[in-house]
């Protein structure tokens, strides 16, 4: 055969040159007995010859192939590198006839002069070179897809995914279908999303085998497309290194037990921390908030409190342990005995009867408290002196902690009163009327626009809507307040017949609407010190920074506390670390995906944490791209944009899906612009979940990676009453 035309199984790595990247591995693949379908290839010189001098070469290699339809594919001399993939650069042909050989390779040809490919080069992708054409027996597929050796999104070199659509795996390369995706771990597979049912668990685990093996062989993870035929053969059509993958870590706590994102303190903190804030505001807020529980209701929580992986904060569920309870037995059973109602807080079935009297403490003492420290503190810390700014910072922070501790005892007994309510509507409403309990608990309020001091989260690093300018909100008040009471009315009348049901849920009605406006006060309280916090603390920065201890007052953030009581106390002998390694440790850890729970957790815990979401209403759907906690009651379809961060509040248009790591006071206004909300992180005590009640658009919160999950641009559909986001 002459050599401007080379058979699939005589090539090695070392033809790269002549006849691309893709054929090359295509023939490795070959030579390791992976069953690839047969192919010549158009060597990258001859695809310069004259288009009579092509269509000859390419009549001669098809006889060799036999009959049949073929696909007819771009193999540049830059595509499938361990760097750069060029993936879908160029066009592909398939179902090709024996005929139409010429005009399917001229087309892949002239993809090469695409405007998206000139831009995928210009963009710092290599540059455009040679472009090789590969003519192969078609597959006739009862199935076909990808499966990617490693977790895309997570970086876990120890999953494979597999996805994979009915027929040809054109739709699903093109993003016409979302298809399957089985992820197969330790030798099982288990299907996270079935749109078509190509495959069953068994094809699923004979995919990702074949496709580890090639990994392996090849000591990379590997992007593997593949094709199953009529008579159920596996056959593989081509295999890329997979770049651009996240850097694997271990999400392992260090300590026993288990931690979530998902719960308290995590509620409010969506990126990694920074040293200062771990260190000091969150490790104080904690220490006080611990010791409240244990005066308050008897409660022992076992240290940590929390743990940091990764740059990651993890709240600790140990509390939840048996021993733990064991060792909280004493004290909680002496505070039933002595305050019966506030102990009764702790349990669903009685909350009832105990948030009244941690509602009027809240009132009558911790808020006017608070209030007045802020207010100290605010009129002091532009005049005291240096070395007393970290008692002012102490005395706040620990005032903080005491503060929150008071939200999760009302908003917990909010949360747990609004499960009452949601088992009671799917047990005795639902069935009658269908929907959800959701519209029962909007329109509490008029919404506010977020004050001076709302944060975008706890992390004292970010600055408050003061520093960064405030903006107003506006919501649909009146419209929710009627859909509310029609809600109660078609209830009502639905449990007309049984005056025992009836009065069971007025009762759970009124005291979950009584205690939605409380939560939201008090959240968007929390934060009142934190631009006096923030104001010490840059203050110190920018006394080391006049020394020459730091390039910017902003470095303080990335200080330790016991490293900024030890720089007032040395003065000028204090040596600064390395802030740009810690700042760019940080940009690293800002783009890995977290798990919402590591550790070891008991399965019994794990069955009731699991069950959460179930309780108020999520419904499992084997199309969804993500799903979490049902959190605002609606439907809503639109374009996904993606939002991190304060720097991409002005990115959101209106009518868009806001998808976002959390959402906390500061990003209230977006809720006028964005149709629907999705967040990684949060319950339906949350901010999220409140304040799209409140706007009257659907809100999923508690989704876990949806930030990496779902794209901007991506048009999908919000469920916000079954916890589901589906493709559009």
């Amino acid at each position: 055969m002459s050599t401007a035309l080379r058979p699939l199984s005589d090539l090695r790595m070392a033809d790269a040159p002549e006849v691309g990247g893709k054929a090359a591995s295509l023939g490795e693949l070959v030579a390791a007995g992976v069953r690839v379908p047969d192919a010549v290839v158009l060597t990258a010189t001859a695809a310069t010859l004259a288009p009579e001098e092509r269509r000859a070469l390419l009549e001669q290699g098809v006889r060799l192939l036999g009959d049949g339809t073929f696909a007819v594919r771009s193999s540049g001399v830059s595509e499938d590198g361990t760097e750069r993939s060029f993936a879908g650069m160029y066009e592909s042909v398939l179902n090709v006839p024996v005929d139409g050989l010429a005009a399917a390779a001229d087309r892949t040809l002239v993809s090469r002069r695409g405007p998206h490919l000139t831009t995928y080069a210009e963009a710092g992708n290599g540059v455009n070179a040679g472009l090789a054409v590969i003519v192969q027996r078609m597959v006739q597929a009862s199935a076909a897809g990808v499966a990617l050796t490693a977790d895309p999104i997570t970086g876990d070199r120890t999953r494979t995914i597999v996805t994979a659509v009915r027929g040809t795996g054109d739709r699903l390369v093109s993003g016409a279908s979302i298809g399957d995706e089985w992820v197969v771990t330790d030798g099982r597979a288990a299907v996270r999303r079935r749109a078509e049912s190509a495959i069953d668990e068994r094809q699923a685990l004979a995919v990702a085998v074949e496709a580890n093996r090639i990994a392996a062989a090849r000591n990379q993870p590997q992007d593997v497309e593949w094709a199953i035929d009529g008579d159920g053969t596996l056959w593989i059509l081509q295999s890329r290194p997979m770049t651009a993958l996240p850097r694997q870590v271990s999400w392992e706590p260090g300590a026993a037990g288990a931690f979530t994102r998902q719960l308290r303190l995590g509620e409010w903190i969506g990126a990694p921390v920074t040293p200062l804030f771990e260190t000091w505001l969150l490790t104080a807020m904690e220490n006080r908030m611990h010791a409240f529980y244990k005066a308050e209701i008897g409660q022992r929580v076992p240290r940590p409190y929390h743990v940091v992986v990764n740059g990651w904060y993890f709240y600790g569920l140990n509390f939840l342990s048996g021993g733990a309870m064991l060792r909280s037995l004493p004290g909680i059973l002496w505070h039933l005995v002595r305050e019966p109602r506030k102990a009764a807080g702790v349990l669903p079935a009685t909350v009832r009867h105990g948030y009244p009297l941690m509602e009027r403490m809240w009132r009558s003492d911790i808020q006017p408290r608070y209030q007045a420290v802020v207010a100290d503190a605010a009129s002091e810390v532009e005049d005291l002196p240096l070395e007393q700014l970290p008692a002012l910072v102490d005395r706040l922070a620990e005032a903080a902690g005491e503060y929150f501790a008071s939200i999760t005892a009302l908003a917990g007994a909010g949360y747990k009163l609004e499960m009452n309510l949601a088992r009671f509507y799917q047990r005795h409403v639902r069935p009658r009327l269908g929907g959800s309990h959701l519209p029962l608990l909007a329109g509490i309020e008029a919404p506010v626009g977020p004050a001076a001091h709302a944060v975008t989260s706890l992390d004292w690093w970010y600055p408050p809507l003061g520093e960064v300018g405030v903006a107003r909100a506006d919501g649909a008040y009146g419209r929710l307040v009627r859909k509310r009471e029609a809600a109660e009315s078609a209830a009502e009348a639905a449990l007309a017949g049984s005056p025992k049901r009836l009065r069971e849920f007025c009762q759970l009605l009124a005291d979950s609407q009584h205690l939605v406006p409380i939560r939201e006060e008090q959240t968007s309280e929390l934060t009142l010190p934190w631009p006096a916090m923030r104001r010490a603390v840059l203050r110190i920065g920018q006394a080391l920074t006049n020394r020459g201890q730091l390039a910017t007052a902003d470095d303080v953030f990335f200080l330790t506390r016991d490293e900024v009581l030890a720089a007032l106390v040395n003065g000028e002998a204090f040596q600064a670390p390395d802030i740009s390694a810690r700042r760019a440790t940080r940009e690293e850890q800002a783009r890995l995906v977290p798990p919402l729970l590591i550790g070891r957790i008991n399965p019994m815990l794990k069955r009731m944490w699991d069950s959460y979401p179930r309780m108020l209403g999520a419904t499992p759907s084997e199309r969804a791209l993500v799903s979490g906690s049902p959190a605002s009651a609606g439907r809503a379809t639109g374009a996904v944009r993606v939002i991190l961060g304060p720097d991409e509040f002005e990115l959101l248009q209106p009518g868009e899906i806001l998808v976002a790591p959390l959402t906390a006071p500061a990003w209230t206004p977006l809720f006028t612009r964005a149709a629907a909300v999705v967040t990684d992180v949060g319950s339906p005590a949350a901010h999220a979940s409140i304040i799209a009640r409140e706007y009257g658009i659907p809100a999923v919160v508690g989704c876990g990676d949806a930030t990496a999950r779902l794209t901007t641009g991506m048009r999908v559909t919000v469920d916000g009453s079954t916890g589901n986001v589906e493709p559009a």
